[in-house]
């Protein structure tokens, strides 16, 4: 690809030479196998099945921890609330450093010092040590830890394959991780309920460490090249993060799915966050069963990441889109009226296919509607509606105690129902994106 430049902005971005040539050669395979043609995808690939597998080992485990040591929905919901909080502080940064810093290098280090945290919060564990406050720090940590580094991955994809096989490279990344979105839990619920909370920290952390070995396997530079300004890093990253944000908000339709997301973002994990209260309350289940329950919306994934992952030259992200969020929202009420278990594990199938296919059409748009040398902030900017979600779990653990967890689910669920009827209705553009 040519260098692109930008007159307004102190530096000149280009691809590196490596990523260049890797693209250049998979631009000729734009079949639906092109991505798994390329070597460093597929080592990606591996290291974003086990990414998502370790996320889900630790969400499940600190949830079900949370209410084993404070028996209530609130002490669950301000759990995975602190988990997040990060994301609203780190979100932005995140991006600009995705966009100034070796895309690659920061996943190796970020995924080795979370091994560390986990390690360290595995022995606190098996000591028997572990009090609420503790795992609030855990939770917190992770999510720093976290939020950094999902920019930088998300971005890398654009550097490994074709632009006209983001789609199906993203999708295929979901797929693989639908399979560890079903383990994961499955594997949580099992050690919680053999081994206790050390067991599951500790695979949290193995996990972590084969993501380190998988990704120093790819060869693909994780850097952009740039041609700096004189200046303070500081005062770079100021300036750079100001000139992303200027970007997505002069950008109609980059500014108008962002804000959706946010809105969403705010009430769109309510239901996962509250599934172990609901596994308990209304189930009278334990981990085992919470880790089934969980590994259902994993299975419920499998087929929109698999089919979008096969489909040729999808044009209608914005539709698509809008009909998840509608879906999912209806499947989240129809769940928090469910008081049978196989019909409950039906609707978190459904609640996995529009979620999964709801966050593939919101990072295919904005990765094709935005300018490449933009993409790790705006993808930064995308992560906030996972920080602005504690707001959302600190009002449904409120209601939770005070009215029910039915009830604070349901809500949830209509208000995404709400949100996407909106969207259609106020900015209709965003059906033809």
């Amino acid at each position: 690809m040519q260098p692109s430049t930008d007159s307004d902005a102190s530096t000149t971005l280009t691809e590196t030479p490596a990523a260049a040539e890797a693209v250049e050669s998979a631009t000729a395979n734009t079949s639906l196998w092109g991505p798994l043609r390329i070597r460093d995808y597929r080592w990606f690939l591996l290291s974003g099945l086990t990414f998502s597998g370790s996320l889900w080992v630790g969400i499940t485990a600190v949830g079900w921890i949370a209410l084993e040591l404070t028996g209530s929905p609130s002490g669950v919901t301000l759990a995975s609330a602190v988990w997040f909080s990060p994301f609203v502080f780190l979100a932005l940064p995140a991006g600009v450093l995705a966009d100034s810093m070796d895309r690659r290098q920061l996943m190796v280090v970020l995924r080795g010092l979370s091994a560390v945290l986990m390690i360290a919060g595995a022995a606190i564990a098996f000591s028997g040590q572990l009090s609420y406050p503790l795992l609030l720090v855990l939770a917190a940590s992770n999510g720093a830890l976290i939020i950094l580094e999902m920019p930088a991955r998300q971005a890398y994809i654009a550097m490994l394959v074709p632009r006209g096989q983001l789609v199906n490279a993203m999708a295929m990344l979901s797929s693989e991780g639908s399979v560890s979105r079903v383990v994961g839990p499955l594997l949580a619920g099992i050690l919680l309920d053999e081994t206790g909370a050390g067991g599951a920290f500790l695979a949290f952390a193995v996990l972590c460490l084969m993501i380190v070995v998988f990704t120093l396997r790819i060869r693909t530079p994780g850097r952009v090249v740039r041609e700096r300004a004189p200046g303070a890093a500081a005062g770079r990253m100021h300036r750079e993060l100001i000139e992303g944000l200027r970007h997505l908000v002069g950008h109609r339709d980059a500014r108008a799915v962002v804000t959706l997301a946010i809105l969403a973002g705010t009430v769109s994990w309510v239901y996962v966050t509250l599934l172990p209260v609901m596994t308990k309350d209304v189930f009278d289940g334990d981990a085992r069963l919470l880790g089934t329950l969980s590994a259902a919306i994993g299975i419920g994934q499998v087929p929109s990441a698999v089919l979008l992952a096969f489909y040729r030259d999808f044009r209608h992200t914005g539709i698509a889109y809008l009909l998840s969020m509608l879906i999912l929202g209806l499947s989240i009420v129809g769940y928090a009226v469910s008081t049978s278990v196989p019909l409950t594990m039906g609707l978190l199938a459904l609640t996995g296919l529009t979620f999964s296919s709801q966050q593939i059409m919101l990072n295919a748009i904005l990765l094709r509607i935005v300018d490449p040398r933009f993409h790790g902030r705006v993808l930064g900017a995308m992560f906030l509606p996972w920080g602005f979600n504690v707001l959302g779990l600190l009002s449904a653990g409120a209601i939770a105690e005070a009215l029910g967890v039915e009830l604070a689910v349901g809500i949830s669920g209509a208000l995404l129902v709400i949100f996407a009827c909106g969207a259609v209705l106020l900015r209709p553009q965003l059906l033809r994106i």
